[in-house]
């Protein structure tokens, strides 16, 4: 029984995977073809958000399926984590402007997230 319940989480980790891979594939036709003043990552982020206000809710299969990714998360945090050390001295001469705009960069997003994820949850209760 444990293997059944292993071979179906791995299954719904591969169809997030192939999901997930077909929004940035349609992101990045829309970019390179009708948008390209929009970045392809923002293209794909709006299709993914339109995709799940239509459902009202992240389905279940997704929601299960990114679990594995969820717990290694940190992993994909490295690859900017060694381009910052890669170009670590000109990040040091420019550190306080480097440290604001990382200031800014994360603290607005947190901000309007807060105030989405409020309405959101005043909207749809669970």
């Amino acid at each position: 029984m444990k293997w059944r319940e292993h071979g179906r989480q791995v299954l719904e980790s591969l169809a997030v995977a192939v999901l997930l891979w077909a929004y940035y594939a349609g992101a990045d036709f829309l970019h390179r073809h009708f948008l390209v003043m929009v970045p392809a990552a923002v293209v794909g982020m709006l299709l993914l958000l339109t995709t799940l206000l239509l459902f009202g809710r992240v389905p279940l299969w997704i929601e299960r399926g990114l679990q594995p990714w969820l717990r290694h998360f940190t992993l994909f945090l490295l690859p900017p984590t060694v381009g910052v050390l890669a170009v670590w001295p000109q990040v040091r001469a420019q550190a306080f402007p480097f440290l604001v705009t990382l200031l800014l960069a994360t603290l607005i997003p947190l901000y309007f997230g807060a105030h989405a994820f409020r309405a959101f949850s005043r909207r749809w209760p669970r």
